[in-house]
């Protein structure tokens, strides 16, 4: 298991590094990214725990997205493509593909706060470059590069589970 981990990590690596650097990914790294991801999944939980958890994971995602095309598409008063200019297709895949591994819980905690700690970064990096003709925000990128070191912490401290929601009960409570 931890042969896989470690090439689920190095996928999100290449991820990582081909956002920030040519700000798109290869199609590829996602369903490879995916089959990792829920071959670990599978092994941690078993096959009806992953897949239903997926399914949460993907109708949460479908809703925000459907959220999204509606403001944009009422605020422009015209029907409009999401992918055309508000998200590239290389960060709608990478939200699809952790659905893959992440239980409902983690999903919705890391979808807010990756997009929290992209906005923050985005802000910050916007101030220092704000020549830079390629204002691209690598949302895939940097949102592998925060799950990686999930999973690391995920690996090190045993009572987070990035695939159980257990951890999120026992804070609750």
């Amino acid at each position: 298991m931890i042969f896989l981990q470690i090439i689920i990590l190095m996928c999100l690596a290449s991820i990582f590094y081909q956002d920030m650097r040519y700000r798109a990914v290869y199609w590829i790294c996602f369903p490879i990214l995916a089959i990792l991801l829920f071959g670990l999944k599978y092994s941690l939980t078993g096959l009806w725990d992953a897949l239903t958890e997926t399914g949460y994971g993907l109708l949460f995602l479908l809703i925000q997205l459907l959220f999204l095309w509606v403001y944009f598409s009422v605020k422009n008063r015209k029907v409009v493509n999401l992918t055309n200019d508000y998200l590239g297709w290389g960060d709608i895949l990478f939200l699809i593909v952790i659905t893959f591994y992440l239980s409902p819980g983690n999903y919705v905690l890391f979808y807010i706060g990756s997009l929290i700690l992209v906005l923050l970064y985005s802000i910050g990096m916007g101030g220092l470059q704000a020549k830079k003709s390629n204002k691209h925000i690598p949302l895939a990128g940097l949102q592998a590069m925060l799950l990686a070191l999930l999973m690391i912490t995920d690996y090190f401290f045993k009572a987070f589970t990035l695939y159980s929601d257990g951890w999120i009960y026992i804070l609750m409570s």
